[in-house]
């Protein structure tokens, strides 16, 4: 099909956008404060390039020729070009847009606590928004590699913000540091890859293995390589060091979007090359998925027991959601419903982890400290706030009537439809975890209830954040009590893999 600019409009409006709000940020310093805003203050240029961005990207997915795939920018004659338009992408899209307009929201409560650069925060996010939803399209490994640089290079960036605060410029370093030694690794398998088939580009590379010899040994060994860059991004054991510390260490509002946002373009990016390019009838990797699966919730399950901290304890959370999710994809060559459940389950957590993370950014502000401790008595300082919690924290360990109880459900049947042995039993270890799970989430509950505060003052939260809380809350009960439209979006989203 030809070029059409429509059909990368949302990356043309974030790259321009950006540039927009760093504009903005210089222009409306001296007119603009965090408490007053204005036009074109960065928050509401971000905020509008974000919505001008999502508008294409929800009207490309409701057509029925692009949800099944369109190739963008060919080059040397490559019968398949380095950008797709398809459910998948544009799925991803909006997850990346909406979740980083939450965290916008979230970051108005942020500055009102701090007050620098203010317009290079909001760029920054912009910029990161665009690098998820390139890598959500790329179809060839060097553009899968130069939109995952892009992501962490900025998220870098993000992370270190608090430039005074040595927790934060410790974050920033140990994110840096795996980053670049896990980019390298994955690298080096990439380059296996072009060694074994003379291309770049995913579906080349699955179709040059059906047509020829397979050295498995070596597809294996690349394999592991990759997955040792998308494993940094999703925060999957082995490669999760860095999730802890970074999150303890970074601003709040990227907290929350490093654990959506780059959590979902490293599973867009999983999901795409294993269903498309190392596909399962060339090499069957769905022993060595469900092997990290099972390390990956269990470990980030028992670590995040003893937590005090609670952005430790949703960075532990966050570990072992990956996990759950990846119960998903060890499924995928065996169940039509691994896919679809991925998305699903990926969309839901988008709510009920950045609803999470929005009361954790305002009682940060207020009480000066993140200790779980520290929320005793929340019931009578801030109820509504407290009661949101309880819903973010029960949707988190998979207990009805919440969101996640819906989203764990569909993974797990699509584990056990799947007829595979293996599988079974994983989708048990899985299940077991969740009850594990539920001893660390109701612990907050328990002390934001049940433990007494010694200070009684009432706690107030910003506009902007108490609106992130209620559109968070509110979403993570509605696709319980109406979940046909999201299942939908997500079997609509999938069909490019599942050829349906």
């Amino acid at each position: 099909m030809n070029f059409d600019l429509f059909y990368i409009s949302p990356e043309l409006i974030l790259a321009l956008g950006g540039i927009l709000v760093l504009i903005a940020g210089v222009t409306a310093r001296r007119w603009t404060t965090p408490e007053r805003l204005g036009i074109f203050s960065p928050e509401v240029v971000s905020l509008v390039v974000l919505l001008a961005a999502l508008v294409p990207s929800i009207l490309l997915l409701a057509e029925k020729d692009v949800v099944r795939g369109v190739s963008q920018f060919f080059y040397g004659g490559e019968k398949y070009g380095l950008f797709a338009v398809d459910g998948l992408a544009l799925f991803f899209k909006i997850i990346a847009i909406v979740s980083t307009a939450i965290v916008v929201f979230l970051s108005m409560d942020f500055f009102r606590e701090i007050k620098f650069h203010r317009g290079e925060f909001y760029a920054l996010l912009v910029f990161a928004t665009l690098a998820i939803t390139s890598l959500a399209a790329s179809t060839d490994l060097i553009m899968i590699y130069l939109s995952l640089e892009f992501l962490s290079i900025t998220s870098y960036i993000l992370a270190g913000y608090l430039k005074q605060d040595p927790k934060s410029n410790e974050a920033a370093v140990k994110y840096f540091l795996y980053g670049a030694i896990s980019a390298a690794v994955m690298v080096y398998g990439m380059s296996i890859l072009y060694g074994l088939t003379g291309t770049t580009n995913i579906a080349a590379i699955a179709q040059t293995f059906r047509a020829g010899y397979v050295p498995q040994e070596l597809l294996f060994l690349a394999t592991i390589f990759v997955l040792v860059g998308f494993g940094f991004k999703i925060a999957m054991v082995p490669f999760h060091q860095w999730s802890p510390d970074t999150y303890e260490g970074a601003p709040t509002p990227i907290t929350a979007f490093l654990s959506v946002g780059s959590k979902a373009a490293g599973f867009a990016v999983l999901v795409r090359v294993l269903s498309t390019g190392i596909t399962p009838d060339v090499l069957n990797w769905t022993p060595l998925i469900i092997m990290f699966s099972a390390i990956t919730m269990t470990v980030g399950n028992l670590i995040a027991i003893p937590q005090v901290n609670i952005k430790r304890m949703l960075a532990y959370s966050s570990i072992a959601q990956a996990g759950y999710l990846l119960l998903g994809v060890a499924s995928m060559a065996y169940s039509p419903l691994a896919v679809p459940a991925v998305l699903l389950y990926i969309f839901v957590y988008l709510f009920m982890n950045l609803g999470a993370f929005a009361v954790v950014t305002i009682l940060s502000a207020r009480l000066r400290s993140d200790n779980i401790s520290d929320y005793a008595g929340l019931i009578k300082r801030a109820p509504a706030a407290a009661v949101c919690m309880v819903i973010f924290m029960l949707s988190l360990a998979g207990i009805p009537p919440t969101a996640g109880f819906v989203g764990k459900l569909y993974l797990f049947a699509a584990a056990i439809q799947s007829g595979h042995t293996a599988l079974f039993w994983l989708a048990v270890v899985a299940i077991a975890n969740t009850v594990v799970s539920a001893y660390y989430y109701l612990n907050v509950v328990r002390t934001m209830f049940f433990i007494e505060a010694e200070d009684t003052s009432p706690i107030s939260a910003s506009r902007p954040a108490k609106l992130a809380i209620w559109l968070t809350t509110a979403m993570t009960l509605v696709v319980l009590l109406y979940p046909e439209p999201f299942m939908k979006m997500a079997h609509v989203s999938a069909s490019i893999l599942m050829g349906m």
